[in-house]
């Protein structure tokens, strides 16, 4: 599935650039013959199809199949069959001839007629509704400069005319039956029959006869400059004039099989020829070429190839030089690799490498097989020593440039040309010990160490325990190394490495940096001493071994040959690969061992012959004097010229599969939106048909993952119960985990549920607001019935004091009053008290008066004198000595003052007016009463000398409550009361009632 967004354009754009710019990768080695190719048979058991009949490679990189099964596509991972037709039909799935189309369509014959158009995962049907004839099938595909598309078979030729195929045989200019096209790199189509050549040029509406013959057996083909060559039965040779010369063109982006090409080195591969596949070099390529088998300079099919089947069918090479062959049980490709195969007579294991004084290199074998272990001189080609039999376990060149050969129970000398063999110490030879290492020091002395028996030296006067010299371990060790300064160096299993200085030996162990299991590799790289281990690679430092860090950790481990090429590469063989440092890499990895470099690992995908031989013969690693280097592995032997440097290995295209969540699969260019199911599963790929093994896989969902996700050779990712929302997808391949290719990112839509999506959330949040108010108003509305049944309350009260003082205390003062005044009337007028008891009972009548007016005042409602404007307003006409200016203000509608409320605001309106006269030396007082929405409120200021706003704790003498009674009413009643003032600025004291208290009505019952 791929979704085209401007940025990947650009990245693709930017990475076709650079491809431009890279050298062109190589094919196959012209140097190498067949036999030394990196060669893979896919068989069925890998699940390849049989009988395929024809192959080719789209623009997006897949590999296409075409059998008598159908039609298959392979990535480098896996075998899969496309379906053409719909699921209800009955007609054969077999396929015949399939064509890579410029633009990136796949043309598809079916075997019995028909023709199927692939574009983007869905096919595209034409039959003899369309144009084409019924039950023949197309023999060839071909595209002409112009764009247009042509098609041949036995009964004619046919031209797409936009969704319809025309039969245009009348029209070519053609006079015969055309058995091949061809497309040159100039734009032009060529025709072959089997009279001449015809070419279409490019603009052309005919096609033109060139005058070249051509012949039944005749095949055209294009060579990589560009030049056109055919061949026949006089040979191969490039064709006359200017259709014969080298034209500069791009690397084709597709390709199509056949049965005779060159690759683009210029060998000719052809499985038309007696052997059923020969290839010739391209430096053997000449006028005198007769392209057969029979030619000397051909190479052709041999059974040790081990090929899928003898019965080859067509042949192809993709767009990253490797070469495809189909065969009647498979697909085999060839391809070239850095490093050499030898292949030997037999499967041959445990190589003990060496050269001689005079540049050739050597091998012998510890197979101990039925057949017998030799002595072979690589030329490369190995070649056996006749009259030697027997197995070599070490080798080692001395200083005068002879070999000494190590067996078991036999140790080998061969000096000029002649083999000596040199008796051992003790019973060696009787218990065939082996000779596991072999080297001579500085001092002259030859060293042997004999498996189980320790290590000897030999002198004068034979072999000595090396005991006699030192204190020896009793350990045998497993190699021997003598530095540029003489000494020898001893690696044990034990992991501990011992040197002899003179006669003095020094051991080194875990205290001293040797804790990394088994030494097997000990070489001198510079001017330091370099030590493999089971765990792990480390150099002496002068005082200790520091071991290197590794990335992967284990990437250096069971190191058994290390070496130094003469461009001053460090070459490590492990059983992870060959790891190779460049000289900038060594040094970093000196200067910080803690900190892992970048290193470069050769595998069995480079033409390693597998892992590193981990037991005798050591070391596994040669620098021959020629520059080539040497590595034993445990499948069998390589070598590599490290001066001609491959062509960098780009990481392939990555590609997305599939994309299902559910039961739901989404097509390619499908938009990707999950309703009912929050699972996603996507399968990526890599295209990689030619090179699969060694590639690792990242991914990442933008939006879900905050890492990017290893995963490894793992081709799936999946996804469960993804939260709604947009997210991005795509994923990553690499070789060496360094440099990535990405696929086209498409995008996923993840739909909210209906409890997930934001209206519900907003009426979920309406409706819990809309309860939380309900709440809120029903315990405001319980709290302004518990404020009124206090003020009711209160008033009861008040009307059970005056009930009280009206009942005792005033009857029974004016009882008093009138027994005092009868007894004043029987009282003479001339009597001097009488006029001092009337001016007493006259005061008495004053104070009950006003006892009177209180009790009046208690018992009568405030409705009785007034509303709340008439009574602040008659307070402002009172003669208070100061001008009181008084307003009102009315919201949407005047609304009446309860009753109860009346009361408790005029007292602290008055006690605010009261204070403004008294306290602060006002000239005037304003009053503003605002009858808000929310609230009553009722505003004092005053122009005074003002004070530092505290509460007045003064309280209530001569009815004065001060500013503490003030807030206490005012709290009674719900309500707040703020005091604002400052010296020499006046003072604004603000009450404010709720408007539940402060308004009448609403329903509700009104307490007097």
């Amino acid at each position: 599935m791929t979704l085209r967004t401007p940025n990947a354009r650009h990245l693709m754009l930017l990475l076709a650039a650079l491809l431009a710019w890279l050298p062109p990768a190589h094919a196959t080695d012209p140097t190498r013959t067949l036999g030394q190719l990196h060669h893979i048979a896919l068989r069925a058991e890998e699940g390849a199809p049989a009988s395929i009949v024809s192959m080719a490679q789209t623009e997006d990189g897949w590999l296409w199949l075409s059998t008598r099964m159908g039609l298959f596509r392979y990535d480098g991972f896996t075998f899969e069959k496309i379906p053409l037709q719909p699921p209800s039909s009955n007609e054969s799935e077999a396929t015949w001839t399939i064509y890579a189309a410029p633009g990136g369509d796949l043309w598809v014959a079916g075997a019995n007629g028909g023709v199927a158009r692939v574009r983007d995962g869905t096919a595209t049907l034409y039959g003899t509704a369309d144009g084409l004839p019924g039950h023949v099938a197309i023999n060839q595909f071909a595209t002409d400069g112009d764009g247009g598309l042509w098609a041949t078979s036995e009964v004619g030729v046919y031209r797409l005319d936009g969704s319809r195929w025309k039969e245009v045989s009348s029209q070519t200019g053609i006079p015969r039956e055309i058995d091949m096209f061809l497309e040159d790199v100039r734009g032009n189509l060529w025709a072959g029959t089997d009279g001449n050549l015809y070419v279409l040029r490019k603009g052309a509406r005919r096609f033109e006869d060139t005058g070249i013959h051509s012949g039944s057996r005749s095949h055209l083909m294009m060579h990589p400059d560009g030049s056109l060559w055919q061949r026949n039965n006089e040979g191969l040779h490039p064709l006359p004039g200017e259709w014969g010369k080298p034209v500069p063109h791009p690397r084709p982006k597709r390709e199509n099989s056949d049965t005779t090409i060159f690759d683009r080195d210029g060998n000719l591969w052809s499985v038309a020829c007696a052997e059923n596949l020969c290839r010739m070099s391209a430096r053997d390529i000449g006028k005198a070429t007769t392209a057969d088998a029979s030619d000397p300079a051909m190479q052709t099919f041999s059974e040790d190839l081990g090929m899928t089947s003898q019965a080859t069918m067509t042949l192809m090479e993709d767009r990253d030089g490797h070469v495809w062959i189909s065969t009647k049980m498979g697909l085999d490709t060839f391809r070239d690799t850095w490093l050499s195969r030898i292949r030997f007579p037999k499967p041959e294991v445990y190589f003990a490498l060496v050269e001689d004084g005079h540049g050739q290199v050597w091998t012998g074998t510890a197979a101990r097989t039925g057949y017998p272990d030799l002595l072979w001189k690589l030329t490369p080609d190995p070649v056996a020593i006749p009259g030697f039999d027997g197995a070599i376990n070490s080798a080692y060149r001395d200083t005068d440039g002879s070999l000494w050969l190590g067996g078991s129970g036999t140790l080998w000398h061969k000096r000029d040309g002649k083999i000596d063999t040199v008796d051992l110490p003790d019973d060696a030879a009787d218990r065939r010990t082996i000779v596991q290492a072999i080297a001579r020091d500085g001092m002259g002395r030859l060293w042997i160490s004999l498996r189980l028996r320790g290590v000897y030296v030999r002198d004068v006067d034979g072999w000595l325990p090396a005991s006699t010299i030192a204190p020896f371990p009793a350990l045998a060790p497993a190699v021997i190394h003598v530095d540029p300064a003489g000494k020898p160096w001893f690696g044990y299993l034990d992991g501990t490495v011992a040197t002899l200085d003179g006669n003095t030996l020094r051991r080194f162990d875990a205290g001293t940096g040797m804790e990394q299991g088994p030494v097997t590799a000990i070489a001198t790289i510079g001017d330091h001493l370099v030590v493999g281990s089971e765990h792990g690679l480390s150099f002496f430092d002068g005082e200790r071994f520091q071991r290197l860090a590794a990335q992967p950790a284990d990437r250096f481990n069971s190191i058994t040959g290390i070496v130094r090429s003469k461009e001053g590469c460090v070459w490590a063989y492990g059983i992870a690969g060959v790891i190779r440092f460049t000289p900038q890499a060594w040094d970093a990895a000196l200067k910080q061992p803690k900190v892992p470099v970048e290193v470069q690992l050769l595998t069995m995908e480079d033409g390693l012959a597998g892992p590193a031989q981990l037991v005798r013969p050591l070391p596994t690693a040669l620098a021959a004097s020629d520059g080539r280097l040497w590595f034993a592995g445990s499948q069998g032997l390589a070598w590599l010229d490290p001066s001609i440097l491959p062509s960098p290995l780009l990481p392939p295209p990555v590609v997305i599969k599939s994309v299902n969540s559910g039961a739901t699969t989404f097509r390619p260019g499908d938009i990707v939106r999950l309703h009912d199911t929050r699972d996603l599963s996507v399968m990526y790929t890599a295209l990689a048909p030619g090179r699969p093994r060694g590639l690792s896989f990242r991914y990442k969902l933008e939006g879900a993952d905050s890492a990017v996700q290893d995963a490894g050779n793992r081709h799936e990712a999946l996804y469960t119960d993804l939260a709604p929302g947009r997210y991005s997808f795509w994923a990553e391949a690499s070789y060496d985990g360094l440099h990535w290719s990405r696929s086209t990112p498409f995008a996923v839509t993840v739909t909210p549920r209906l409890v997930e999506r934001t209206p519900f959330k907003v009426f979920c949040l309406l409706v819990a607001a809309g309860l939380v108010w309900l709440a809120h108003r029903w315990r405001v509305g319980l709290l302004t019935q518990r404020l009124r049944l206090r003020l009711d309350e209160r008033h009861g009260e008040r009307e059970r004091i005056a009930r009280e003082l009206h009942d005792t205390l005033l009857q029974g003062v004016q009882g008093l009053i009138l027994k005092f005044q009868a007894f004043v009337d029987g009282l003479s007028k001339d009597d001097t008290a009488r006029a001092a008891l009337e001016r007493s009972i006259d005061h008495a009548e004053a104070l009950l008066v006003e006892g009177r007016d209180r009790v009046k005042g208690l018992r009568n409602h405030a409705s009785e004198k007034g509303s709340l404007e008439d009574r602040i307003a008659s307070l402002a006409d009172d003669d208070v000595g100061i001008p009181v200016f008084f307003g009102v203000q009315y919201g949407s509608r005047r609304r009446p003052v309860n009753p109860v409320v009346i009361d408790e605001v005029y007292s602290i309106v008055r006690e605010a007016v009261i204070n403004a006269m008294q306290h602060s030396h006002a000239q005037s007082i304003r009053i503003m009463m605002e009858h808000a929405r929310r609230a009553l409120n009722i505003h004092v200021s005053d122009d005074g000398d003002g004070f530092a706003a505290v509460p007045d704790a003064r309280g209530g003498g001569n009815g004065h409550f001060g500013l503490v009674g003030m807030r206490e009413r005012a709290r009674r009643m719900g309500g707040k009361l703020k005091v604002q003032s400052a010296p020499q600025r006046g003072t604004l004291v603000t009450v404010s009632i709720p408007a539940r208290v402060a308004y009448a009505g609403n329903g509700r019952k009104k307490h007097i």
